[in-house]
């Protein structure tokens, strides 16, 4: 696949285009990437920007529920959304020539939905079931739950679904305020990879974006404080022990960021030879997987590691993990060990990318934080030019016992 090189327009509104040609496919992926998520909500507002996000698919002043849902079904499409805790997403992905449906509705349930109340209090009872089906899912629960003590009395904190009672108490007006002061012109970026031209993408993209009046400014986001490092336990209804280790880390811009993404790769990635897997699954029998993540925000970052084990094995396995992290803190890697660890995760990497779906996202993301996206081979360039000192250094930096929290879920 040829390098992720993109176009960067600013359309009539202030919306930016974000164009990437691709080839040799006949699907289109397109996306409107808005930064507003869960953090951007009052407290009075916990659970706005998810609901928000459902009720953009009810009705719009020009087509009822089932328009919306059928636009692009009825040509084999498909149309979709996400919240998290600093974005909002919608997005589509359609043979090419729908490419211009696809925008159209994008843009039509981003900027002219109704909110109608008969499908609000429908849509409510539906993410409380959302709610309850969380609930019963420890290893997502539990993520949710060590943030809550990792931000404390922070947005970052809240919970993206809220709680019942907290849905329950939001209003129709309250989405329309919402709408209007989180939906920002300046705010945005429009992504689209398709095979389509680029003359004929921005044209299309001017038509239906760039004429829509928007506000734009926004205030600036309030950074969360330091946590002071905490051992947290509660009991619960599951029959595993669930561990989330967490540690402060780098922000998404941090010159040091590509190294600890290779070092929690070493640590806990999606392969089976991962250092975590082959201490814990392989070697001791502790675990079904475990996994290492790094989260980045503008602001802020985390990097934790999340496993689950027969209560038996808890303090075992715990003391395992951390025996596996010492060693890569106190002994730095050989360069041949090193080097493999490197082409592991680079091959990650290139597989990756063959996704025009999933590089739709990155460049997104990216631009909407950083306003620059790297393209694929310098990702690899910057890969490469780590040394183990570096390594070791972050996992030093980073890794210290001195800053871990954790989270234990027990069994009743």
């Amino acid at each position: 696949m040829d390098a992720p090189e993109y176009q960067l327009y600013t359309l009539s509104n202030g919306i930016r285009l974000a164009y990437r040609q691709s080839h040799h496919t006949r699907v289109s992926h397109c996306g409107l990437f808005i930064d507003s998520g869960s953090r951007d909500e009052n407290p009075d507002e916990i659970g706005l920007a998810h609901l928000l996000e459902h009720m953009l698919f009810k009705g719009t002043h020009k087509r009822n529920v089932h328009q919306v849902l059928n636009r692009l079904e009825v040509v084999g499409g498909e149309l979709n959304a996400y919240t998290t805790k600093d974005k909002t997403c919608i997005y589509a992905t359609i043979v090419n020539e729908q490419l211009e449906r696809a925008l159209e509705l994008i843009q039509d349930v981003s900027f002219n939905s109704a909110f109608p109340e008969k499908e609000l209090r429908k849509e409510k009872k539906v993410i409380m079931e959302e709610i309850d089906m969380y609930l019963d899912t420890p290893e997502e629960r539990i993520y949710d739950e060590f943030q809550e003590l990792f931000y404390p009395k922070h947005p970052l904190g809240n919970n993206i679904l809220g709680s019942k009672e907290q849905l329950n108490a939001l209003s129709r007006e309250d989405l329309i305020r919402f709408h209007m002061r989180t939906f920002l012109a300046n705010k945005m970026i429009l992504a689209v990879v398709t095979p389509v031209s680029e003359k004929r993408t921005l044209t299309m993209a001017e038509k239906y974006f760039g004429q829509t009046a928007l506000p734009k400014g926004g205030s600036e986001r309030i950074a969360p404080t330091p946590v002071e490092p905490f051992d947290a336990t509660m009991q619960n209804g599951f029959l595993q022990t669930h561990i989330l280790l967490g540690y402060p880390a780098y922000p998404l811009s941090h010159p040091m960021r590509p190294t600890l993404m290779l070092l929690s790769n070493i640590l806990a990635g999606p392969g089976l030879n991962s250092r975590l897997n082959l201490a814990l699954r392989e070697r001791l029998g502790y675990t079904y997987s475990v996994e290492s993540s790094y989260q980045s925000l503008t602001d802020s970052g985390l990097f934790t590691i999340y496993w689950s084990t027969d209560k038996r094995n808890a303090r075992k396995s715990r003391k395992a993990v951390l025996n596996v992290i010492r060693d890569l803190v106190e002994r730095p890697l050989t360069e041949i060990q090193l080097s493999k660890y490197k082409t592991q995760f680079k091959g990650q990497m290139v597989i990756a990318e063959e996704s025009y779906h999933s590089l739709l996202f990155v460049m997104g993301k990216s631009l909407l934080d950083l306003n620059t996206f790297d393209t694929l081979p310098q990702v690899l360039d910057q890969i490469d030019a780590i040394t183990p000192q570096e390594l070791q250094n972050v996992a030093i930096q980073i890794l210290s016992e001195d800053n871990l929290s954790s989270l234990t879920y027990l069994p009743d």
